[in-house]
């Protein structure tokens, strides 16, 4: 490891050469892998291109989050700019290995290149990718070999999603809205005992003193509510909008940006809305804290799968389709 992070050091100074001219740049394609962004994509495919597709991409997210974030506890390997030698252009809390940047983009937009079959859409997925990666390199918060990491992790989930993602959402399609909404709360608990159990794992281990102090932050179990949350919320918001508010996400454009304006509103302000307010009522770092850090990110995404929809269907932004609420999706 200390071979591959002295490599990495020579590198990022390499890079960081063409510093400040290319800071903007390198700093715009690391914000296209920030969950601001996901906040803003995510849910314009969802209710304006395909909500199957969209929530399908939500979840990818989610489970590349849970994956790195687990991974980056259990190895709690330093950030470039930790170890000192390098500019420190950004700043992160986390442990380094792997990136999710590289991991999640990789997941995320491959499988929207997946699903809609475009060779041009391709390969602009793979340079966005391949940017997105170099950005976190030339920032000096990753090392070469995290964005490597995060780009096979990345690569085996979405294998993983592809091969698994038919017979899971058909069989639970068949089920009743009240049994896919306790399937999500199951599935939310098992995510926090993920990360219970991740912390049990590292009691005992410490970092090493020269850059412990800048790692302080990157214990928290926080990431496990924040996803929890995310995830109960994705999937009881969508199975109620199939079971009493099914809608077309397409139509004319007009409308498709009506929705998108209406709806990113109540995203931001939820998101952005409940974190001032919550942090009024507890600190974050306290149980109180996290588990309005859960009812906050449930709380977007269930807006964003379900409450969002029937909006749109009472305000006619969206058309009720042709088939069945209850038709698999």
């Amino acid at each position: 490891m200390d071979a591959l992070q002295a490599f990495g050091l020579e590198l990022i100074r390499a890079l960081q050469a063409l510093s400040p001219a290319l800071d903007g740049v390198m700093h715009a394609f690391t914000f296209m892998g920030k969950i601001e962004f996901y906040l803003l994509i995510l849910p314009l495919i969802y209710w304006a291109v395909d909500h199957r597709l969209g929530f399908r991409l939500l979840l990818v997210l989610i489970t590349l989050d849970l994956a790195t974030a687990t991974f980056k506890l259990l190895l709690h390997q330093p950030r470039p700019y930790w170890l000192g030698g390098v500019q420190a252009l950004a700043e992160e809390t986390t442990y380094g290995l792997p990136s999710a940047h590289a991991s999640e983009s990789l997941a995320v937009w491959g499988y929207l290149a997946y699903r809609l079959r475009r060779r041009w859409l391709s390969v602009v997925v793979a340079a966005f990718v391949v940017l997105i990666g170099v950005s976190r390199v030339y920032l000096a918060v990753h090392f070469p070999h995290d964005v490597v990491a995060g780009w096979l992790l990345g690569a085996a989930l979405l294998w993983a999603f592809v091969a698994g993602e038919r017979p899971l959402t058909d069989r639970a399609g068949r089920q009743t809205a009240a049994i896919q909404i306790a399937l999500g709360l199951a599935l939310a608990l098992v995510v926090l005992l993920i990360g219970q159990g991740v912390q049990a794992a590292l009691s005992g281990r410490s970092d090493p003193a020269a850059w412990s102090a800048l790692a302080a932050r990157a214990r928290t179990p926080a990431y496990s509510f924040t996803l929890a949350g995310a995830l109960f919320g994705a999937v009881s918001g969508y199975a109620l909008m199939r079971r009493y508010a099914p809608f077309e996400s397409g139509g004319v454009w007009l409308r498709r940006a009506a929705r998108y304006s209406l709806g990113i509103l109540g995203v931001l302000g939820l998101y952005f809305g409940l974190d001032a307010l919550f942090g009024l009522i507890a600190a974050d770092e306290t149980a109180a804290g996290y588990g309005l850090r859960f009812v906050r990110y449930a709380a977007a995404t269930f807006w964003v799968t379900g409450l969002a929809p029937w909006l749109f269907l009472r305000l006619r932004l969206a058309d009720a389709p042709a088939t069945s609420a209850t038709g698999r999706g």
